[in-house]
């Protein structure tokens, strides 16, 4: 997470002149940033993701962050492009997961021991190097379905989740399909695009805007979407493109947890002459007293998802 303000912002908006706090403020903006994105439940900062989402039949697909400010790939269809197993003969249950990070391996001995082996696709950017990291662990076995498939971005594989992978049943890999046409109809939806001219009239009547039956199909995990959704955060040097609003209670939200530092047992010392203060270990009963107070103001802001 990052901070959704500055210092010197805030100190403005404050009307705030000396240094005395700065140590304070730094250290509030920072908590105020994490819980205000916890309640909103998004990522503010401009981010890049590799997303697989849940199609729902309909040709809009709400995507989870905004506002979004790049779409590089959409793929409705995915291909099996090999499958990993285990089969040595001293382990009795194995697994496989790929949470878009790591794939993990995991086994349980005939003994009872448990070993779980994470292999980061950062490290294994390719199918290639990710087998080679996969058959490395005594064991394991990765088969591909085609040479092809070597070079394609281990980053790109489906999600899956303990998956069996032991006692001739094999957890399968799976990759997006080619790229299919999409629009940006909102801040957070993009839409099916077809092209009329190759449709028949009675399947894309000129009345609808995407063809029957054409759109997202229904099913979990099963739509890729690479984009670039949130906002250019406020330096000292620019406003960025958060929402002004959304600044404004990122402030007015600093502001409250900094005035209740005066009033309730986070403060755990303060002096005026040579202004010092000391924190309790944690400011978190303010700063959730203080998003309470403006939940109204930031449900504007607020993914309606969970």
């Amino acid at each position: 997470m990052s901070d959704l303000t500055t210092s010197a912002r805030f100190k403005t908006y404050a009307g705030i002149t000396g240094t005395a706090q700065d140590t304070l403020i730094g250290q509030l903006i920072t908590e105020v940033s994490a819980a205000i994105e916890q309640y909103l439940r998004r990522t503010l900062v401009s981010t890049t993701y590799k997303s697989w989402l849940d199609g729902t039949g309909s040709p809009l697909l709400r995507l989870k962050q905004w506002p979004v400010t790049a779409i590089y790939q959409v793929s409705i269809s995915s291909s099996s492009v090999g499958y990993v197993y285990n089969s040595s003969s001293t382990v009795s249950r194995a697994s496989v997961s790929f949470d878009g990070t790591n794939l993990s391996l995991a086994e349980m001995s005939t003994a009872g021991v448990q070993t779980i082996s994470d292999l980061p696709v950062a490290t294994s950017k390719v199918l290639s190097t990710l087998k080679t990291a996969i058959e490395a662990k005594s064991g394991w076995n990765c088969t591909l379905n085609s040479s092809e498939y070597e070079g394609e971005p281990s980053s790109l594989l489906r999600p899956i989740y303990g998956q069996d992978a032991f006692d001739s049943v094999y957890a399968d890999l799976y990759l997006p399909d080619d790229p299919d046409p999409v629009k940006l109809v909102t801040e957070d939806a993009i839409e099916l695009v077809y092209d009329r001219a190759f449709m028949p009239q009675d399947v894309f009547p000129s009345t609808l805007r995407s063809p029957l039956g054409c759109g997202f199909p229904t099913g979990t995990a099963n739509i890729f979407a690479w984009f670039k959704a949130g906002y250019t955060l406020p330096t000292d040097d620019s406003v960025g493109t958060m929402p002004g609003g959304l600044l404004l209670l990122v402030h007015q939200i600093t502001q409250d947890v900094l005035s209740s530092t005066k009033l309730n047992s986070n403060l755990q010392s303060e002096s005026i002459g040579g202004y010092s203060y000391s924190l309790r270990a944690t400011a978190d009963g303010a700063v959730a007293s203080a998003i309470e107070n403006r939940k109204r103001e930031l449900n504007q802001y607020r993914s309606v998802g969970l």
